[in-house]
């Protein structure tokens, strides 16, 4: 049975995310699918799109750039679910959902056709009052499936809105990484250096929280030598920046901007620390494991438990506990029997367990539609 698909994703950045998104349209469409993605494509011009991201020719991209020049991400949710609803009075097919779910869920009912959302953000994170709670368990359940990227993230699903899920997992081409990891380049921050090297990967935000690892590393460098190296960009950026130059330890950490190939750097480094706030099941844990590098990270949800199998895979810390992940790093031992059974635990888990084509699982869960 062939599909049409019409995802829905406003708001292109540059994340795990939309890492996931283009490896599952770009595959459908290679089968023969018959895919259509709707975007607000301003400041993100279609050339622009194909050069971050393959993307398949035979994908449909349908702009949605109605104004030029706007940035917030709701108003994108607004234009696109307009554009969403206007293509859908004269097509049928189904909408699959990565991003604003509400008004796709609405549009979806008016038209009378099937949708899939792709659930991406931990309940807890923004289901703080009985209102929220009911409001989005009444739209929610008017979906036709529900995708969550793990075990944990189903569990939450049904604890705060006591909705069924399905785990579709995200896509991990291993031998990909391991050869962007081996790229040859010019990068003299760690050159030499003797002490524990420590890198950070991903947007620079209130989210991600990196400020609590700056806090650590800064008291870190008083026992043990270290460098600490941060790869994103984000509305953080000045606030990071502020806080390395009043601390002067601009010798010590370095910020990269967001690239495409972050394993290139996570190659040169003995730690991985996730220090966010909430996730939902964060590929960067997933694609270090692939590296074999020691993952410590805090105990958001959803993700970082499951991934690191309650600590068997890595270390785990209480989220914004910037003095545990201190004593953590302090006392780490990065050649010990111990933390190379968990690098090795955790290698064996993506291995097992991901696969770079998610195409025919996403085919499997929905079959039945």
């Amino acid at each position: 049975m062939k599909y049409n698909f019409i995802f829905y994703y406003p708001s292109i950045e540059s994340g795990g995310l939309e890492k996931n998104l283009f490896f599952l349209i770009n595959s459908l469409a290679e089968k023969k699918y018959q895919v259509k993605l709707i975007t607000y494509a301003d400041n993100i011009k279609n050339s622009k799109i194909r050069k971050k991201f393959f993307f398949h020719k035979n994908i449909d991209l349908i702009s949605s750039d109605i104004i030029k020049g706007i940035n917030n991400k709701y108003l994108k949710y607004i234009f696109c679910s307009i554009r969403l609803f206007f293509f859908m009075l004269s097509e049928k097919g189904t909408i699959v959902s990565f991003q604003g779910n509400i008004l796709p869920i609405i549009v979806a009912k008016i038209t009378s056709n099937k949708i899939i959302i792709r659930c991406n953000t931990a309940p807890s994170k923004y289901i703080n009052n009985f209102f929220k709670k009911y409001f989005f368990k009444f739209f929610y359940s008017l979906s036709d499936i529900i995708l969550v990227t793990s075990e944990d993230f189903k569990k939450e699903i049904k604890k705060y809105f006591n909705l069924v899920s399905k785990v579709h997992k995200q896509s991990l081409d291993l031998d990909d990484i391991k050869k962007k990891s081996k790229i040859n380049f010019n990068f003299t921050f760690f050159k030499n250096f003797k002490g524990i090297k420590i890198i950070n990967v991903g947007r620079l935000t209130h989210q991600k929280n990196q400020i609590i690892l700056l806090k650590a590393f800064l008291e870190l460098i008083k026992y043990r030598k270290a460098k600490l190296l941060l790869i994103g960009s984000g509305g953080d950026e000045k606030i990071l920046k502020k806080f390395i130059k009043e601390n002067k330890i601009q010798n010590l950490v370095k910020i990269v901007n967001f690239t495409n190939n972050p394993f290139k750097y996570i190659s040169l480094c003995d730690i991985k620390v996730l220090s966010s706030r909430y996730e939902g099941n964060p590929n960067i844990l997933l694609e270090t494991a692939c590296l074999k590098k020691l993952i410590i990270s805090t105990n958001c949800k959803v993700g970082p438990r499951e991934i690191l199998q309650s600590g068997k895979g890595g270390i785990l810390f209480k989220v914004g506990d910037y003095n545990k992940l201190l004593s953590i790093l302090k006392n780490i031992d990065i050649n010990s029997k111990n933390i190379k059974r968990k690098i090795n635990i955790s290698y064996q888990y993506v291995k097992k367990n991901f696969k770079k084509d998610i195409s025919l699982s996403f085919i499997n869960l929905i079959k039945k539609l």
